[in-house]
């Protein structure tokens, strides 16, 4: 077995050991994490007015989470943080490392780059280091909300607390990249909010401002209608408006409606009485075998007494609209228009535009102290649980890997130069050896394996040779027989040769 698979065993385990060495030509990566929480109040990051969304209607707390972790992911993977992460560790600074292991992993991560660049572009441009430290920054880093490891909804991430990781080439870096992430998607959610608060403050306070100007020139027009048409404060109060006398008119006019209704359902309830008798009569016999017995009743009809008792309410409720009427009309008579009632009217129309600027005012003042109040409190929902950690060994490369791969691709290169061994050895050839009289090789010794001759002739054994033709005869100095041809066949004997050279 050993014989014949030497070389499977031979070049994978080679194989295995090369790719494992060339693994340490790899540059190394870390992976470090850190957490942070988020509350529900801190959804004013997503409003514009940076009110909280949470009060807002068909907004579901499951749906804002997620919401939030999708937001915060894309935040924190943007270049505007990678950018900032980059400036702040100057992760575009030349490396300082210049040993032999540091300069093939460069040069072995310049050819893998620039082959890749070819196969698809088809040419390798130069990249900017600063570049390429933001480009690494985004790739290697991740945010997802944290799942719960336990239960029916174990792997189902749906909480408030978010798990940034990121990676470094030392485990120093992964640990301040990954801090300097967190803290980066704090201090933009702080500025986020904080910019859209001040802009609604601003809003309100332009809005307030207007209204305050509004009620203004309403106190401004009433007070020179007044002047104009000579009107006071007592006249005001005493005379008796247009709206008021409209009103009294338009009061009166609905009691007559209602006393002309009236009447008509006593009309009405009238004439149903006089079609209807008061008592009902009932006509009952009885017979018992030879005898009959007449049964005669009168009773009181139930639907005129419902009649009876509805006229007597209806006429009692036309009584009290009777009164109210004459009321009504008395106050009309006695009350009519002044003849300033129509100047008077006008003021009225410029204090109602005066007290509705006045409620927007009020309004609109209740909501800049509410902005302000909210503006003061600041987004508290978002805080660090944690501080990131150095890990203590790399998650790339994974050397285990680099050894498997080496030792299949070896494999596969002993079994392929094993089928082709053995297929050349049994291919048959001329034998080319040089024929040097007593002192010569054996016949058809040269272009054989060296191995294979040396098995078969290691114990000294006697060796059949194919048939040659006849310049091999000739070579090893065979007679010819006496019918004029050659030999078909030769037995040579192959062992050590004499101290004199003779085989």
């Amino acid at each position: 077995m050993w014989q014949r698979n030497w070389r499977i065993v031979t070049v994978a385990a080679l194989g295995a050991v090369l790719a494992f060495v060339g693994s340490f030509l790899v540059q190394p990566t870390f992976e470090s994490s850190t957490r942070l929480l988020i509350h529900g109040r801190d959804a004013t990051f997503l409003s514009s007015t940076g009110q909280d969304l949470t009060t807002q209607p068909g907004v579901v707390d499951s749906q804002l989470s997620q919401s939030l972790a999708g937001t915060y992911a894309g935040i924190a993977t943007s270049r505007s943080v990678a950018t900032a992460v980059v400036d702040q560790l100057d992760l575009d600074a030349a490396s300082r490392s210049d040993g032999l292991v540091s300069t093939l992993a460069k040069g072995f991560a310049w050819v893998y780059r620039c082959t890749r660049a070819f196969v698809t572009s088809g040419y390798c441009a130069d990249v900017d280091p600063y570049e390429k430290a933001v480009t690494e920054v985004q790739e290697g880093t991740t945010v997802q909300p944290l799942a719960t490891n336990a239960g029916a909804s174990a792997g189902q991430g749906a909480s408030y607390v978010l798990e940034i990781t990121s990676s470094g080439h030392s485990p120093q870096e992964a640990k301040e990249v990954t801090d300097a992430v967190a803290a980066e998607l704090v201090a933009t959610s702080q500025a986020r909010y904080t910019e859209d608060a001040q802009r609604s403050l601003k809003a309100l306070q332009a809005q307030l401002a207007a209204a305050s100007k509004d009620v203004g020139t309403a106190s401004t027009a009433l007070a020179t209608y007044q002047t104009e048409n000579g009107i006071s404060a007592a006249d005001g109060k005493l005379a008796l408006s247009a709206e008021t006398y409209e009103s009294l008119r338009s009061d009166l006019l609905k009691a007559q409606a209602e006393e002309a209704d009236l009447r008509a359902q006593l009309v009405s309830i009238a004439s149903s009485l006089s079609t209807i008798p008061r008592s009902a009569q009932s006509s009952q016999r009885i017979i018992t075998g030879r005898s009959t017995t007449q049964l005669d009743s009168s009773n009181v009809n139930t639907v005129y007494n419902d009649l009876l008792t509805q006229q007597r309410t209806t006429r009692a409720s036309l009584d009290g609209q009777v009164a109210r009427v004459r009321q009504l009309r008395e106050a009309v008579n006695g009350a009519a228009p002044l003849s300033n009632n129509a100047t008077l009217a006008g003021m009225t129309g410029l204090e109602s535009q005066l007290e509705l600027a006045q409620k927007n005012q009020a309004d609109l003042a209740a909501s800049v102290q509410q902005a302000r109040t909210t503006q003061a409190q600041g987004p508290v929902g978002l805080t660090r649980i944690d501080t990131a950690a150095e890990p203590p060994y790399p998650s790339e490369p994974k050397r285990y890997i680099y050894l498997a791969l080496g030792l299949l691709l070896g494999a596969l290169a002993g079994a392929g130069l094993t089928m082709w061994a053995k297929r050349h050895d049994s291919d048959p050839g001329p034998s080319d050896v040089e024929g040097d009289g007593p002192t010569g090789d054996a016949p058809g010794a040269e272009g054989r394996d060296p191995d294979l001759l040396d098995e078969l002739t290691g114990a000294g054994q006697p060796v059949t040779q194919w048939p040659e033709p006849a310049r091999a005869e000739v070579l090893t100095g065979a007679a010819p027989s006496g019918n004029g041809h050659h030999a078909p066949t030769s037995t040579t004997t192959l062992g050590p040769r004499q101290a004199d050279g003779t085989p």
